[in-house]
């Protein structure tokens, strides 16, 4: 018996990186700002799993003064970090020999309010895609990982009408790539996770995408245009509508 072709009816976006700039251009900047190496905040960032101030403060399990005093000292853990970020370089097959931070003086407060600014601005492209795809007749869905803070619900309620649903993890208590997150969004949205083409920029959120039967597609810094390409062409190909101009 022939397999049967997925046929797509739903559309899954995360916010930041995708929708609007990634905070990781404000996290890149730091680094470089302040001499250190490339993405060891990153591998700081992530090294908690989800048990991290970050990873709390978009479940909204913590307020933001306890998660910038928490995330500070997470963030200036030399000894921690140093060893996290030798670990990723060995994962990466790089050089190890480099030359890492004696002390660290990271500003948590400052560096998350220029987060927070980079993702004022829209992805344009991708904006537009979102407005094709409800014009076809497509569902779509934002799945983001957020914070319950002034600017989060300012961003949230001026993006949310792009959308059919708004999912957030400071809301819901769950966050990507916990299944359960994307599994509510299907649910929201009525349809199944092999109806469903899902875009984020981080990889291990869409390999949890992926294992569900999601189509998934990586959102890079500055090839977002490729993207919205893709999602056209699966579109064309899988979608059970038909695309419009």
């Amino acid at each position: 018996m022939e397999p049967q072709t997925r046929t797509i009816r739903a559309v899954i976006f995360d916010i930041g990186g995708v929708i609007v700039k990634s905070p990781f251009l404000a996290i890149s900047l730091y680094e470089q700002s302040h001499h250190l190496p490339s993405n060891y905040i990153n591998v700081s960032l992530s090294k908690h799993g989800s048990h991290g101030a970050f990873q709390q403060y978009e479940r909204n399990e913590i307020s933001y003064t306890e998660f910038i005093n928490k995330w500070t000292l997470e963030l200036n853990d030399v000894t921690a970090n140093n060893k996290a970020y030798l670990e990723y370089l060995t994962r990466r097959h790089l050089d190890t020999r480099m030359i890492l931070p004696r002390t660290l003086r990271v500003d948590a407060q400052e560096l998350f309010t220029r987060m927070m600014k980079v993702t004022e601005e829209p992805n344009e492209c991708v904006v537009e895609l979102v407005k094709w795809l409800r014009r076809c007749g497509y569902k779509v869905a934002a799945l983001t990982n957020n914070f319950q803070n002034d600017e989060g619900k300012v961003q949230a309620n001026a993006l949310a009408k792009l959308f059919d649903e708004f999912v957030e993890s400071s809301v819901v208590g769950l966050r990507k790539p916990d299944a359960r997150f994307y599994t509510h969004a299907c649910n929201l949205l009525e349809v199944s996770p092999d109806e469903v083409v899902f875009l984020d920029d981080i990889r291990k959120n869409l390999s949890a995408a992926k294992r569900l039967g999601m189509t998934a597609i990586q959102v890079e810094i500055g090839r977002e245009q490729e993207a919205v390409d893709i999602v056209k062409r699966i579109i064309r190909t899988l979608g059970a509508f038909e695309p419009k101009l």
